[in-house]
């Protein structure tokens, strides 16, 4: 009769340890144990000495159970670790291993000498696409979980990550859908894997919504403790305010159900030709009632809850009500059991290497030991020779070990060189590429702060609109407002002149006087030299020369701060990374620690591209950009946290710093239009306004922006000085004439800063 091979599944959640023992004879699985022992305080919870918690269920479990001689597999929860799929370009076999590792690089964010990570390749039978499945862990994480384990002298053979245990699980036991793709949704006390299992594919991700989420809802809504506010969830069927009750969880519901659309729609956008044809409910959280049925309504997929497993054969313990009454929280358990008996597609194996070689040699020992008792008879003789010998090569002894130390201070130092020489020509070819891009989004930098620092203090600027109506109304709008008061500029002309050096480089005439003197932040001479560029910009204004010195002189001063800000981010994004310094308060599914190190990362500037963020920072930064983060900062519009959300999913954060500087500005000329020499005959517009050097079209005017009037009449013609060219019936003749002028500077010689590597 064939031996069977023993297997302990071991999962440690939130709420309880969940362990599993199965066995296989002749391939024929069945369950041979299993123990479920709850925490006395939920992991999580501020007060819980979780390392305690964890001990105290090991204890326990080792009290009832025995797993000597048998394999031991462990988890590690979705939330501690990080999976991520990537489509790999056709290439033979033999460069995958190259591949992946560098795309390990790019994809964890994270030293990658830091983590333990594994790789492997999946692929539907029906299409020639290869995904490549790259699974890590930071080593303290794995570390600190496995010491759970060593101190109580418990050999872990295995450990994997809980969602690929629950899609071996999936897998193995025949849960999924035969025509479509297959949804698990594993609802643990603080978190949701979410498994997407696809013909060959698999996709995770894990939600921070759990069955704490609800109680949690319950504790606002009626102000309770926990455990009352746990208790009360529990019995809500029968309660006599389960109406209620259900009514303060239904937020939660609808969160639960928001978070699944989007993981769905994020799966589906990435494979149109997927349809989801079955979701199976797991976890204490998907007890909850009316849970399922709420699912099935909002999602349109059909939702089954396991009350049996289809493969493991009914043992003893298996027919227990306890077993049977708790079968939706051994589904980890269960796959970590078969993948340890070598049944699962997922073979994936995070134990670090350098414990799995210890345990190895362990294994080796007892013959070890005999091949010494042999050696050992075998050298005796020669022993007293050795000794004899010993006093001769104890003079040259010394000149050995300086010898010994000389040649391993080479080999580290060659070491070393090799090293850091590593990857440095790669690095330099990143930088040429790189440099081909240098000064391609200066000008947009400088036309957005001009047009920026605009649109906030001339707040009575025209809308543009093609819509005939609109232009009417918008053309009614201003011409409303006295025309001595309109807070409008119109561009004459924008000039730019390149500059080898800023560095001395001013805008102010030698013998400036204090009127016309703007005011301004000129570099210090001992400033290394810096490329940039000298912007002049001419135009004018309705206002008198009081009202618009005061207008040119506020969008000198906005200018310098807009120059500053990233290009590619909208106001409403601009405006969260301003206010997220003073959110102290972090929104609902962020860990405090967490948002604190994220804010300040605002606060200091880290959230540039190449700045360094710490792992809370970083695991916030993540959070946000999938999603995961629905809800504002208190204090913060939804609408601008939208647009950060959004910003951030694009990879427009960590944002690209300006490419430049404002070094100096100043008001050089202002005065009345038609006293700055400009004449006229009564004719509807002024002469055409000189074209801007490599600009363009004179910007601003205008006709050609579809702003015109319409011509005006004889009488318009003899009685009007200086006709407006959007407004023909208006003189403009009392219109301040203004040139206004910046010393830029131009950052890092154009080339945008860029994320790399921290080796």
């Amino acid at each position: 009769m064939a031996t069977a091979k023993t297997v302990w599944g071991i999962d440690v959640g939130q709420c309880a340890l969940k362990a599993l023992k199965l066995s296989s004879i002749d391939g024929e699985v069945q369950v041979e144990a299993f123990d479920i022992i709850e925490h006395p305080k939920i992991l999580s919870q501020p007060d819980a000495d979780s390392p305690q918690l964890i001990r105290n269920a090991l204890e326990q479990f080792l009290a009832r159970n025995n797993v000597t001689g048998s394999t031991v597999v462990v988890s590690v929860p979705g939330t501690a670790s990080l999976a991520c799929f990537v489509k790999l370009p056709p290439v033979q076999s033999a460069n995958i291993a190259k591949i992946v590792g560098y795309e390990a690089e790019q994809q964890i964010p994270f030293p990658i000498d830091e983590v333990i990570w594994r790789w492997q390749t999946f692929q539907d039978a029906e299409s020639p696409d290869v995904e490549v499945g790259i699974f890590a862990i930071k080593r303290t994480d794995m570390y600190a979980s496995l010491e759970h384990f060593s101190n109580l002298e418990i050999a872990v053979d295995a450990v994997q990550m809980a969602p690929l245990a629950l899609y071996n699980f999936m897998t193995y036991d025949e849960q999924l859908a035969e025509d479509g793709a297959t949804l698990l949704a594993d609802v643990g006390a603080e978190k949701t894997d979410l498994i997407v299992a696809d013909k060959g594919r698999i996709w995770t991700r894990t939600i921070q919504i759990g069955g704490n989420s609800f109680t949690e809802a319950l504790v606002r809504s009626f102000k309770l403790s926990f455990s009352k506010a746990e208790r009360l969830k529990r019995t809500a069927v029968t309660s006599k305010y389960a109406k209620q009750i259900f009514q303060a969880m239904r937020p939660v519901f609808a969160d639960l159900v928001q978070q699944i659309q989007r993981s769905v729609g994020r799966y589906t956008s990435l494979h149109r030709e997927t349809r989801f044809k079955r979701l199976i409910g797991l976890g204490n959280g998907f007890r909850l009632p009316g849970l399922q049925k709420y699912l099935e309504q909002n999602l349109s997929i059909p939702v089954v809850r396991i009350d049996a497993y289809n493969k493991l054969k009914g043992s003893g313990p298996a027919n227990t009500p306890i077993f049977t009454e708790n079968i939706m929280s051994f589904a980890v358990a269960y796959g970590l059991a078969i993948q340890g008996l070598n049944q699962t597609v997922i073979t994936t194996n995070l134990l670090p290497s350098e414990i799995s070689r210890a345990r190895l040699w362990s294994g080796k020992k007892p013959f070890f030991a005999a091949a010494a008792a042999v050696l050992l008879a075998t050298l005796a003789v020669p022993v007293w020779r050795s000794y004899s010998d010993l006093g001769a090569l104890e003079a040259n002894s010394a000149l050995a070990v300086a010898r010994s130390r000389d040649s391993t201070i080479s080999r580290l130092h060659q070491n070393y060189n090799q090293y850091v020489n590593q990857g440095r020509e790669e690095q330099r070819t990143i930088e040429r590429f790189a440099q081909m891009y240098g000064y391609h989004n200066i000008q947009p930098a400088i036309m957005n702060m001009i047009s920026q620092s605009i649109s906030h203090v001339a707040k009575d600027q025209p809308r543009m609109t093609d819509d005939e109506a609109q232009r009417a109304a918008e053309l009614d709008r201003i011409k409303a407002i006295a025309r001595d008061q309109r807070n409008m500029i119109v561009v004459d002309q924008i000039q730019m002149t390149y500059l080898p050096n800023v560095v001395g480089e001013t805008l102010q005439p030698k013998t400036a006087t204090p009127a016309a003197a703007g005011s301004a932040g000129a570099a210090a001479d001992n400033r290394k030299a810096q490329r940039g560029l000298r912007v002049e910009f001419t135009g004018r204004t309705p206002l008198n020369l009081q009202s618009a010195e005061r207008m040119l002189r506020d969008l000198l001063a906005r200018s310098e701060a807009f120059s500053a800000r990233p290009p590619y981010l909208s106001d409403a994004a601009q405006r969260v990374l301003n206010m997220l310094p003073k959110a102290q308060t972090p929104p609902v599914g962020v860990d405090q620690s967490e948002w604190t190190d994220f804010t300040t990362a605002v606060a200091e500037g880290r959230l540039a591209a190449g700045a360094t963020l710490n792992d809370n920072a970083s695991k916030c930064l993540n959070m946000i950009a999938e999603g995961r983060v629905s809800s504002p900062p208190f204090g913060i519009p939804v609408e601008d946290w939208q647009a950060f959300v959004s910003a951030a999913r694009d990879g427009k954060i960590p944002y690209l710093a300006s490419p430049i500087k404002v070094v100096e500005w100043h008001l050089m000329e202002r005065s009345q239009l038609a006293a700055a020499g400009q004449t006229t005959t009564g004719t509807r517009a002024p002469a055409p306004r000189p074209r801007a050097p490599g600009v363009g079209a004179p910007l601003g005017n205008p006709d050609e922006m579809g702003w015109g009037g319409g011509g005006a009449s004889a009488t318009t013609e003899a009685t009007i000085a200086m006709p407006d060219p959007m407004f023909p019936d208006e003189d403009m003749s009392s219109d301040t004439q203004f040139r206004i002028g910046w010393i830029i500077a131009i950052e890092n010689d154009g080339v945008p800063a860029m994320q790399t590597s921290q080796k």
